[in-house]
């Protein structure tokens, strides 16, 4: 197949009417490992930073005590959506569970809007600039229309509803909500850790170097952390450069790269329950004090 076969198929679809089947080709063929870099990591990381949403995750002890699982179970969620569609039966069954498991925390519509924009734009700013092409503007505009879908059903309101209006709200709540609190500097050690276990030959000190010359300068500040030297931050963007340049070279991707078509660590057979991912209805229902 040619490169741009892939893309020929999106540019032949209306990203209004078939935006879940351009959001489907887009994840699952042409940058499978571009979202799962930027729209479970650096999506959630962001979320991380803000000591409200990093406050409700801490205070339930979950993600401590079960780090890869919880980590498996928020990307089957999103990546189900994009496999099936949101309105299939399990895309339906995955918005239910999320709503259920938000439902037992008093997230503001704020944050909701928050995480929601970071899922949307961090992937766009990740592929602009280690994609091994840009995302297009049919592209774009069909994941804004998914995401605008999935947010109705989930209740969210008052979300943007342009691409625009979104970064704008993104600014504003970042300057009045992230910033380093204990809990978002205990997540964000919690991720490296995650993120070290999978290169087990890897010093951990190597791992979370990397780690930070892919962060913002606003991030690398609400996780008090030193921004890593230029030389060594060059030296990461130059091999993901290099290994986008690699890319466009290849032929377009046949099978599926999206998460939930291959093992993940917690479910090696895939033979998971989407109405059970997530905290036990057990851990949701524990008493917060403060």
């Amino acid at each position: 197949m040619g490169r741009y076969d892939n893309f020929r198929k999106i540019e032949q679809l209306d990203p209004v009417k078939d935006h879940s089947e351009i959001v489907n080709i887009m994840v699952s063929y042409e940058f499978p490992w571009d979202f799962q870099r930027s729209y479970i990591e650096l999506a959630f990381v962001r979320a991380f930073a803000s000591p409200r949403m990093a406050g409700l995750v801490a205070s339930r002890g979950y993600a401590q005590a079960h780090t890869q699982r919880r980590y498996d179970d928020t990307a089957i969620l999103l990546f189900e959506m994009i496999k099936h569609g949101y309105d299939s039966e399990e895309g339906r069954a995955c918005i239910e569970r999320m709503n259920y498991i938000h439902g037992h925390f008093r997230i503001n519509n704020q944050d909701f809007i928050y995480i929601t924009a970071a899922l949307i734009l961090e992937p766009i700013y990740w592929i602009d600039r280690f994609g091994w092409r840009r995302m297009s503007e049919k592209e774009r505009c069909a994941w804004l229309n998914f995401w605008l879908e999935i947010a109705k059903r989930m209740k969210i309101k008052d979300l943007p509803d342009s691409l625009e209006e979104m970064e704008r709200f993104k600014q504003e709540y970042e300057d009045k909500f992230v910033y380093n609190s204990p809990a978002t500097k205990e997540l964000y050690h919690l991720f490296v850790g995650l993120i070290s276990s999978w290169f087990p030959l890897v010093p951990r000190g190597l791992v979370e170097l990397v780690f930070r010359c892919i962060l913002d300068e606003r991030s690398l500040k609400a996780f008090e952390l030193k921004a890593p030297p230029v030389a060594i931050k060059k030296l990461v963007e130059i091999c993901l450069h290099t290994r986008a340049w690699v890319l466009s070279f290849l032929p377009a991707r046949t099978k599926s790269g999206l998460f939930v078509d291959r093992p993940s660590l917690s479910y090696p057979a895939n033979n998971y329950d989407v109405t059970k991912l997530g905290p036990s209805d057990e851990n949701l229902k524990k008493k917060i004090s403060g």
